[in-house]
């Protein structure tokens, strides 16, 4: 008998298609053989499309399977088996799902703790330059006033030398001419 899994599984089409697919294939691969679940849910499918009710199906299936060594105990057993396929296949889903949630999900959230620190890192080496430069800059306009207020006081000064220096020469002077007529 064919087995058509989608069928036993998905027969309103609702499931994740991917999904779907991989779980089917995982059963394919470790389908046991003989008549077991699988081809016992198989032929309650095909009496349910002639119409027969669930209870006259599992009893005519189960009828025809018995002749081929199928019981209530190995067929319990097989779907238990199947069972523990499934199990199987999530542990191994969720294992790969941790390492896809590690490499794609937790790595980017330490990233994006690490970008912030330095972002942080950064805005206050931006705020220590700001401050800095700010100093500088006030330094420079200060500078600017003393030197103006410094050569303001050095133009003055030398003024007032020049002033002092020339009435000191003129009197000299002057003294010198009152010496040269009044001493012969």
């Amino acid at each position: 008998m064919n087995i058509n899994l989608k069928e036993i599984f998905d027969d309103q089409n609702i499931l994740d298609k991917k999904s779907l697919e991989f779980l089917i294939k995982a059963i394919e691969k470790n389908n046991q053989s003989g008549f077991d679940y699988l081809e016992f849910k198989q032929a309650l499918i095909r009496l349910h499309k002639m119409d027969v009710d669930t209870p006259t199906a599992i009893m005519s299936a189960f009828a025809t399977a018995s002749t081929v060594g199928l019981t209530k105990g190995s067929l319990l057993e097989s779907a238990n088996y199947y069972l523990n396929v499934l199990k199987e296949e999530y542990k191994q889903f969720n294992t790969a799902l941790d390492k896809q949630m590690d490499a794609k999900v937790h790595s980017r959230e330490k990233q994006k703790t690490s970008l912030l620190s330095k972002k942080e890192a950064f805005e206050k080496k931006i705020q220590t330059l700001t401050s800095e430069l700010n100093e500088v800059n006030e330094k420079l306009t200060n500078i600017d006033k003393e030197a103006e207020a410094a050569r303001i006081k050095i133009e003055e000064t030398s003024e007032r030398f020049g002033q002092t220096l020339n009435s000191l020469t003129k009197r000299i002077e002057t003294d010198v001419e009152l010496f040269k007529s009044q001493l012969s």
